[in-house]
């Protein structure tokens, strides 16, 4: 029961809750679920899945695009609050792409599946309003993402991420590995680690074990 409770409250932050009929409501809240998924695991995979919206309860849920080669390109992540309907593809006509999800960190959502998703949006402008804004909302991550690669050099990319990153979190320390950094702003590991020396070697940031630690933020400002 107490789980029906969080999906209840969940939901009810949602726009279009108060514009849905009692029964429409009842439907959300059984037929709704609450997911986890451990770090590294894989969510969502748009060639082969139709799932449903998702929101993030806690963790972070990384988006990225897959080449035929098995490249990476990372699009957008999302974090506690954030709504995501591309993993309901199938009934957005406007989506030609597939994009995977995975979870970054441990990582907890509420899914609605897609055929309620769809069969309320067919039956509900409000429902419909909010699936297609948060549709946009992705499409301009997406933009910004293609922007960065396209204008800007490997190393306005990373001071860009530090800074971002430090932004969201409220700290000057970022516990990621260079791995994880080259894969979410789509470089090769060597590159971002030379990079990130010449930023300690300059001053502009500490390196150790699994930290990045920003020493002069206005230095970073000023790459860009």
């Amino acid at each position: 029961m107490r789980v029906k409770e969080e999906i209840r409250e969940i939901l009810e932050q949602m726009s279009f809750w108060n514009h849905l009929q009692e029964s429409e409501k009842d439907s959300l809240i059984q037929s709704s679920r609450i997911m986890e998924y451990h770090a590294g695991e894989g969510v969502y995979s748009g060639g082969t899945q139709c799932l449903g919206m998702m929101a993030v309860l806690d963790g972070i849920l990384r988006t990225y695009l897959l080449s035929d080669e098995g490249k990476e390109v990372t699009i957008y992540r999302l974090r506690k609050g954030d709504v995501c309907v591309l993993a309901a593809s199938c009934m957005l006509s406007a989506i030609t792409f597939d994009v995977e999800m995975e979870a970054q960190t441990d990582t907890r959502i509420l899914l609605v599946p897609v055929w309620l998703l769809s069969k309320l949006q067919e039956e509900n402008v409000y429902v419909e309003n909010f699936i297609y804004k948060e549709a946009a909302k992705r499409f301009s991550d997406v933009i910004e993402a293609l922007q960065q690669m396209m204008f800007l050099s490997l190393t306005q990319r990373i001071a860009s991420f530090l800074l971002d990153e430090s932004a969201k979190q409220n700290t000057s320390s970022i516990f990621m590995t260079h791995e994880e950094i080259a894969k979410i702003i789509g470089s090769a590991r060597e590159a971002v680690s030379r990079i990130l020396k010449q930023m300690a070697k300059n001053g502009y940031i500490s390196l150790n074990r699994g930290e990045i630690k920003i020493e002069e933020k206005a230095k970073l400002y000023q790459l860009l």
